[in-house]
């Protein structure tokens, strides 16, 4: 197949620290031409993912984006997977699905969540739903653990900083907390308080040093007390073998389904089970669940078959006055005018 993967362009592919969105179309991009697809790729200045063509973005405006996309684009694409949401909401004459990395979406015909939980809470059960997926080889192994717990994500309060700062005093342990500072306030009044020399903020990490906190961790805390899309520190942290807790919140309990001794109710209860840490799964089997349920693979293939799906059932509706047609008759006009002079 001829497939079009459509990024933002905020980071580029792959990202270099943050960046799941990004991280997500490195993997397919990368399974996907290892299957023998053509894969043309639009995605930020800087991008190095193995497309077999990259094209990147000339401009922030997302109309002179989006003009881009229809002069560059192959004209016998097969599929269009729309991860930034400018093609989609466009109705191009391609079969194109619109992947909602984060909560609901509008105003496009085929929306694709990363989990079940959105789908049916943000989505209303309109479109379909597809795991993120890491490659697992990409994270470091360690069978034996250092004694420290580990924060990593954003430090807002919905992330729950302070909530994994009160189970870390609460338990004795000392508490790493990695992650870019995006509500400085918050900090200053429930992070930074706590801190010295068993509670410490590192700062944001990723690469070869994120791996490194990750795998050596006894245990990552996954506080977010708001309706997480999916969680890809989750299944990152047991990629590496290392157990995490998580809060029963948006699609935590769907991920852990298959090790439900890692939910968590409340911190009463993440304190509790910290404490029985010999409950925990082993380190060899929290990077087997990660292998069996969310590597790039598996995605891939669950991809593949939601674009064979969509194709073969018709399910995309071609709109003869789309905003994409309108937008390259108005182009082509343009050029045509442009070559007379």
């Amino acid at each position: 197949m001829k497939i079009v993967q459509v990024s933002t362009n905020t980071i580029p592919v792959p990202p270099k620290d943050y960046g799941g969105t990004q991280r997500d179309v490195y993997y397919l991009t990368e399974e996907l031409v290892r299957r023998g697809h053509e894969v043309i790729l639009f995605a930020k200045e800087g991008s190095t993912a193995g497309a077999t063509q990259t094209f990147e973005y000339p401009s922030n405006n997302p109309k002179e984006q989006l003009d881009f996309i229809i002069k560059n684009i192959p004209e016998d694409a097969d599929f269009i997977h729309d991860h930034y949401g400018i093609v989609a909401q466009a109705n191009p004459p391609i079969p194109t699905i619109r992947n909602s990395h984060s909560k609901g979406v509008s105003r496009v015909q085929l929306p694709v969540y990363v989990s079940k939980t959105i789908l049916r809470k943000y989505g209303k059960n309109k479109g379909f739903y597809v795991y993120n997926g890491i490659r697992v080889e990409d994270y470091e192994f360690r069978k034996k653990k250092s004694g420290y717990l580990l924060f990593l994500g954003r430090l807002i309060e919905q992330k729950g900083v302070h909530l994994a700062i009160k189970v870390a005093q609460k338990t004795g342990r000392e508490l790493i907390i990695a992650g870019p500072l995006n509500d400085r306030k918050y900090f200053n009044a429930k992070i930074k308080p706590h801190l010295n020399k068993r509670i410490r903020y590192i700062g944001p990490v990723g690469g070869s040093k994120k791996h490194e906190l990750l795998a050596g961790a006894s245990c990552v805390l996954f506080t977010s007390t708001w309706d997480e899309p999916f969680g890809l520190v989750l299944i990152e942290a047991l990629a590496s073998g290392t157990p995490v807790l998580g809060f029963k919140k948006g699609a935590v309990p769907e991920v852990l389904k298959g090790l439900p001794q890692l939910l968590c109710s409340n911190t009463r209860v993440m304190v509790s089970k910290i404490r029985n840490a010999k409950r925990f799964p082993s380190p060899h089997r929290c990077r087997r669940y990660v292998r069996r349920h969310f590597s790039d693979s598996v995605m891939t293939d669950q991809f593949l078959k939601l674009y064979a799906k969509i194709i073969k059932g018709n399910k995309y509706k071609l709109i003869k006055n789309s905003a994409w047609n309108k937008r390259k008759a108005k182009l082509v006009k343009q050029n045509e005018e442009m070559n007379e002079w």
